[in-house]
């Protein structure tokens, strides 16, 4: 797609957080179509009692087309995307992050057989008074550690008439500091084995919440810099302009008059501006060389997409939490969308190659 001319008259700038945060927040910074699912669910939602099993479980076999684990942490679609829920890494032996964030990962490279972490998913729930919750940045009502916990306590398979496999997982939260109180269905389907569809529904004992945001957190990763739109490719540098410094940029928002439209919803996707990422990461700091394939990240609402739908992202130019430079230059770091809040609204993340 060709760059328009027009590209400025798209964007929204938010050059600060328009919603309230915590103060205890602010600190931390400082330093379609859902199957139908049951909806009424216990009063009040406990979390495990440990965060961490004694014993960690291997990943196990299940009916195919999936693969899950025994303490019900990770999943992956075959030939598809693996998520996974703290203490488990998308691969190998470590928690694989902070809490309060859902990895999401996939082979970095088609010969590759093993799946590598490429981007989180927060919740950040916002209430009817403008406070918004930050799943990993606040701490836990259970042992005061940074991130809430995030557990999976219902794990059900089917198969439909037409031979789709789908795997659902609800997925549960500690309460957040404004008093929401959301959780999540989480879908992986044998036919979109490269999508994660995320319902999104209110606890009983949820403060009233006027959005509940799932923000797609390390786009600095993949070093995303494009944005596609309908009609039009915007690069970083006309979506947010200014120099960030060693913070975030303000916030750039797209309408949904901007996103793509077909059969299956609203698309807006993000890559990266790089011919071949292995030059790059050879200039990345440890932990942050990628050095796979270009590709798009999106997030995608299905009919009936919701009026109020836009999208918001950010951008960095040191990677978080230091003050190495990304490579190339700044990068988007968080790629969302936004949308008055409504019990089984569908967000849906999925990665395709160019």
């Amino acid at each position: 797609m060709k760059h328009n001319s027009a590209i400025k008259t798209v964007f929204i700038a938010f050059p600060k957080p328009k919603l309230a945060v915590s103060a205890m927040v602010v600190g931390l910074f400082m330093a379609g179509r859902l199957p139908q699912v049951q909806t009424q669910v216990q009063a009040q939602a406990q979390a495990p009692a440990t965060t961490a099993p004694s014993v960690r479980k291997p990943l196990v076999t299940g009916n195919a087309p999936f693969v899950l684990s025994e303490d019900k942490s990770h999943w992956m679609v075959r030939d598809g995307l693996s998520i996974s829920l703290h203490p488990r890494a998308i691969s190998g032996d470590g928690v694989g992050g902070p809490r309060g964030l859902i990895r999401i990962g996939l082979p970095w490279r088609r010969d590759a057989a093993a799946p590598r972490l490429l981007n989180f998913v927060a919740i950040e729930p916002v209430t009817q008074d403008g406070r918004r919750g930050y799943s990993e940045l606040e701490r836990s009502p259970a042992d005061g550690l940074p991130g809430l916990r995030f557990w999976c306590d219902e794990v059900t398979q089917a198969t439909s008439v037409t031979g789709e496999s789908t795997l659902r997982l609800r997925i549960r939260t500690e309460k957040f500091v404004n008093g929401a109180h959301p959780y999540l269905i989480a879908e992986l389907s044998s036919a979109r084995p490269h999508e994660v569809r995320f319902g999104v529904y209110a606890e009983p004992d949820s403060m009233p919440m006027r959005m509940c945001i799932l923000t797609a957190t390390m786009g600095n990763l993949q070093r995303l810099r494009r944005l596609h739109l309908k009609g039009f490719t915007a690069p970083i540098g006309e979506v947010l302009p200014d120099d960030p410094g060693e913070g975030f940029t303000g916030h750039a928002g797209m309408p949904l008059s901007a996103f793509k439209r077909d059969a299956l919803g609203a698309v807006i996707e993000a890559d990266s501006d790089e011919a071949d990422a292995r030059l790059l990461a050879k200039e990345a700091p440890p932990g942050w060389a990628y050095d796979g394939e270009n590709f798009i990240q999106y997030w995608r609402q299905s009919e009936p997409v919701d009026a109020g739908l836009h999208a918001v992202v950010n951008a960095r130019k040191v990677y978080w939490a230091s003050k190495a430079l990304i490579p190339g230059g700044k990068s988007f770091e968080n790629f969302e969308l936004n949308a008055p809040f409504r019990p089984g609204q569908i967000f849906i993340y999925g990665v395709r190659r160019p």
